[in-house]
């Protein structure tokens, strides 16, 4: 093999820049195996160098199984890495890997049920290709030269019912800026002995609510999932608001009882005024108008949706500083 050809090889392995990739062959005596280590090495370098930098850019992911699915976020520092081949890969293989995991046992903190999955244990976990997931997101790190990090991911059971999902701004298939999932189901019924034109209208309502959760951003599933805290300061502020009016106190609780409604319609899916239909139903009426149509109980017993970058504060940079600071390395 030519040095050409090493050059070559090495730089498709390792994704590193080619000035790197010909420094690290000179210095090792151009053995690639040798040579992609010693790459590995000053990538995982400049990588610890960015621990403490911000990574609030990159993609949501949502793989599939038999069981559920599960969505999971990989974050980087740039809009740019984020549109890479590599990056995109990266990010199914993740969530694909995470699916075929199923269950961790863990809680749900985002919007909706669902479960948290560890992102520590889904690091220790192999990706289908037989890979460990650390190293994979630290290849893509090295190649990037950004900081690369699996933040969270989430499961949703499907429990025999129909799963919708839906991923908003995808660039590739199964990644995107925003996924939800929600799960539909027929508690006096399996929906593999229903018919297979009802199992379509069943399976299209899912993939239309999924859709539905993404634009309207729901909290909470229905009213009686709203955490107590988030419901006392609620009725904190609408007490405040209505007791304000100098009304009697008989008026004071029908103010407070019609903006309440209001918050439930605002924050609960079930509550919300689904996007689709124009009269004003609720997803609920949707979702029971079809069930009644069929002659079936049909309900919507959870959903996830997670977003890029949630929750984390995004640093302000500095272009000129920046630009300077490239310079001079």
């Amino acid at each position: 093999m030519s040095n050409l050809d090493i050059i070559k090889k090495l730089r498709e392995m390792s994704g590193a820049p080619m000035m790197d990739v010909k420094k690290s062959l000179d210095k090792n005596d151009y053995d690639i195996e040798l040579a992609f280590q010693h790459l590995r090495k000053q990538g995982l370098a400049a990588i610890s160098k960015k621990a403490g930098r911000t990574a609030a850019e990159g993609l949501v992911g949502l793989g599939r199984s038999t069981g559920g699915v599960a969505v999971v976020e990989v974050n980087c520092e740039t809009d740019f890495v984020a549109r890479m081949d590599s990056f995109m890969d990266l990010t199914g293989r993740v969530a694909q890997a995470a699916a075929d995991r199923g269950s961790l046992g863990g809680r749900s903190e985002g919007a909706g049920g669902g479960e948290e999955m560890s992102a520590e244990k889904l690091l220790e976990g192999s990706l289908p290709s037989g890979d460990r997931v650390s190293e994979a997101v630290d290849a893509v790190a090295v190649a990037t030269r950004e900081k690369v990090m699996l933040r969270r991911g989430f499961w949703l059971e499907g429990g025999g019912g129909s799963i919708g999902t839906y991923i908003h701004k995808s660039p590739a298939l199964g990644v995107g800026s925003i996924a939800a999932a929600v799960v539909l189901q027929c508690p006096d019924q399996a929906l593999d002995q229903m018919s297979a034109e009802a199992q379509a209208q069943i399976n299209a309502l899912a993939v239309d609510v999924a859709m539905h959760v993404v634009a309207s951003k729901p909290a909470f599933l229905s009213r009686s999932s709203v955490t107590s805290r988030e419901l006392d300061k609620e009725l904190d502020v609408l007490r405040a608001q209505a007791e304000a009016s100098k009304k009697p106190p008989e008026i004071v609780d029908k103010i407070i009882k019609g903006r309440l409604n209001k918050f439930y319609e605002e924050v609960c899916l079930v509550d919300q005024k689904f996007i689709k239909d124009e009269s004003g139903k609720s997803v609920q009426k949707v979702i029971t108008e079809l069930g009644s149509q069929l002659k079936v109980s049909l309900e919507l017993v959870d959903f996830i949706r997670v977003e890029v970058g949630e929750g984390i504060e995004k640093e302000v940079k500095d272009f000129a500083a920046e630009v300077r600071a490239t310079a001079g390395n």
